[in-house]
């Protein structure tokens, strides 16, 4: 049952969102078995959705590589209905997402961690 408590919580969320949204289409990664070797193929089976990235606030610098690669935390927010799963990534350009964590469902956002490599976000 929708409660007008979590309905306020959905449309702030929807608001929270839409005031800086980002459309991403998630790709999932496919693990096979090729002559007793795990090898990863990448389906790109969710379609475009719409989300808000919170970065974690930190200069995102893990270590400098010859390449000068980065490591940056974020948080993804979705309004309530978003497929999403744990290992579920998104590029752009040499910057690649993965989401490592999904908090626990309230019934009103959803809500994901995660980690971008690369030279700098976007």
């Amino acid at each position: 049952m929708l409660t007008v408590e979590r309905s306020i919580h959905r449309k702030n969320t929807k608001r929270f969102i839409d005031s800086d949204p980002t459309v991403i289409s998630l790709v999932t990664p496919v693990k096979d078995m090729v002559n007793g070797t795990q090898v990863s193929s990448y389906v790109e089976d969710k379609d475009a959705q719409t989300f808000k990235i919170i970065w974690q606030g930190d200069d995102g610098i893990v270590r400098e590589t010859p390449g000068g690669a980065r490591r940056f935390n974020f948080i993804l927010l979705g309004e309530h209905d978003k497929k999403l799963d744990i290992g579920d990534f998104w590029q752009v350009g040499d910057q690649k997402f993965v989401i490592e964590y999904i908090f626990p469902s309230n019934g009103y956002e959803v809500k994901a961690g995660g980690v971008s490599h690369g030279k700098a976000p976007t």
